[in-house]
């Protein structure tokens, strides 16, 4: 059965920072510590065992604003017992996340120390509708060489094509009629209502 987030009031939306995503969530689901209504947001799934259109869907994102995204608590799973490099294959769909930087620190705002790290991912399988169409940001919490963290938290979204993606930035208030308005990016568009 499909859980849905608990009612928010209007205006209320789960956007944290990059480094709030480390040290209010990743860190203290690595140290086993509670986090009161994170389950709510962030849920723990296998992101490498189904295609990204298949967890998008069971995990509500059908229900989501264009520019809302969703969070998970997943592992990593190395390519040998003895290695250190993951496999990012996805179950046996043939697809695979695909390394789209070198990733970027992410440090605490107030001791400019380095707290974790965060890397963008591209699902990729040629002939598949969801080829390019997802976008995966990977969160990994700062630990010594010695330690290794169970978890990383990942930040899913859908891949907008640029027509779509200027359009969906903006929520409209449209009045009963004909209009012409200028948006903040100074495009001029006609919207006509039906009444």
């Amino acid at each position: 059965m499909q859980e849905h987030r608990p009612f928010l009031p209007h205006g209320f939306q789960f956007r944290p920072s990059d480094e709030e995503l480390i040290e209010h969530y990743l860190k203290k689901k690595v140290s086993g510590i509670f986090i009161p209504l994170a389950e709510y947001f962030i849920r723990d799934c296998n992101l490498y065992e189904k295609k990204p259109s298949e967890i998008w869907d069971s995990h509500g994102g059908p229900f989501l604003n264009a520019d809302e995204d969703l969070y998970f608590f997943t592992q990593l799973k190395k390519k040998s017992s003895k290695g250190s490099r993951i496999d990012r294959k996805v179950g046996s769909s043939g697809g695979t996340w695909q390394g789209e930087d070198a990733g970027k620190d992410i440090v605490s705002g107030q001791s400019k120390i380095k707290i974790g790290s965060k890397k963008r991912f591209r699902y990729e399988k040629q002939g598949c509708e969801d080829h390019g169409a997802w976008i995966m940001h990977e969160y990994t919490l700062h630990l010594p060489k010695n330690q290794a963290a169970n978890y990383v938290l990942c930040r899913l979204r859908k891949n907008q094509p640029s027509g779509h993606d200027i359009m969906n930035r903006f929520s409209w208030n449209i009045a009963k009629h004909d209009d012409w308005f200028t948006t903040p990016s100074s495009i001029r568009i006609h919207i006509t209502c039906a009444n």
